[in-house]
């Protein structure tokens, strides 16, 4: 049976897919809804935590409360929590692999305590073995652990293949996603950037057609529940993960408009992780989505 499709209600009847960006917990988790606000984005994705530390600082009850009275002010819905990148189910080495289980348990708890619906993993490196051991360890890994807690889905995010990170093609999450039993509660988030850089090239119109073709082959496009919307600084099929501003990368921008109106994908909340690097990040974040915007929307006739 496939995941349960999460329905974000945001601004019933929009033709628009839900925008956002990856926000800020500066201060608590509270301040992300009003930051989200700030820039004008419909939905938020957060980091619960530290990204570099394996466990967090428990959340209190008034952490939890203030996120909600937040999300309430604001209108600003966090639909996912990005798993800390030390997290790597695929290690060779088992005590990372037993870390990165603690670790993912850790982030699943938050994400059910803050009503948060998706759980966004790299799915971890096979590092200097075969893909075939790091898939095995991974679907290993997931069948130990069981299942979400009831409102919370795995979301496995396509790499950019960079050091030998697993999920760079769609027959790659296939296998793992059979290997692991095919669970209910894990679904996929896809990454505009790791698609080209990883040598899907969604640049083009024929290549785009030839992704969803393996997508549905592969049946992994009924999976899709989310999507990052990042510009690529590297070149097509580099394999080196970096994110760009959108329309200013190597993937241009009718890339972006075919994601934003393709009828699979047109209710999917879709998030920013564009660069963040300065004092304009809001400003960029503005920007980015009123590109994202300006493309969804209906094409001017010419005069």
């Amino acid at each position: 049976m496939p995941p349960v499709r999460t329905k974000i209600e945001v601004n019933p009847g929009r033709r628009l897919p839900p925008l956002g960006a990856h926000v800020s917990v500066a201060g608590g988790v509270a301040t992300a809804p009003g930051r989200g606000k700030t820039i004008g984005a419909d939905v938020i994705q957060i980091f619960s935590k530290q990204q570099t530390r394996w466990m967090g600082k428990a959340l209190e009850e008034d952490d939890v409360r203030g996120f909600r009275d937040e999300t309430a002010r604001t209108g600003v819905r966090t639909v996912a929590i990005h798993c800390a990148y030390l997290i790597n189910l695929g290690s060779a080495k088992e005590a990372v692999r037993t870390r990165s289980l603690y670790a993912l348990e850790d982030e699943a708890s938050r994400a059910a305590m803050l009503s948060v619906p998706y759980l966004v993993l790299h799915p971890g490196s096979s590092g200097e073995d075969p893909e075939e051991a790091g898939i095995a360890r991974i679907a290993s890994a997931l069948r130990t652990f069981g299942r979400f807690p009831k409102g919370v889905t795995l979301l496995l995010e396509n790499t950019a293949g960079q050091g030998n990170s697993i999920g760079r093609t769609m027959e790659q999450i296939r296998r793992l996603l059979d290997a692991a039993g095919a669970p209910p509660d894990v679904a996929v988030c896809l990454d505009s950037a790791h698609l080209f850089e990883a040598g899907y090239d969604i640049a083009s119109v024929d290549g785009w057609g030839n992704l969803l073709a393996e997508m549905e082959r592969r049946a992994v496009l009924p999976l899709v529940r989310m999507w990052h919307l990042n510009d690529s600084r590297t070149d097509f099929g580099s394999r080196v993960d970096r994110h760009f501003h959108i329309g200013e990368g190597k993937i241009g921008l009718d890339a972006f408009r075919r994601i934003l109106t393709h009828r699979a994908f047109r209710e999917l909340p879709m998030v920013l992780e564009t660069p963040k690097d300065g004092d304009d990040d809001d400003e960029m974040d503005i920007r980015n989505l009123a590109t994202l915007r300006g493309l969804a929307g209906p094409r001017r006739k010419k005069e």
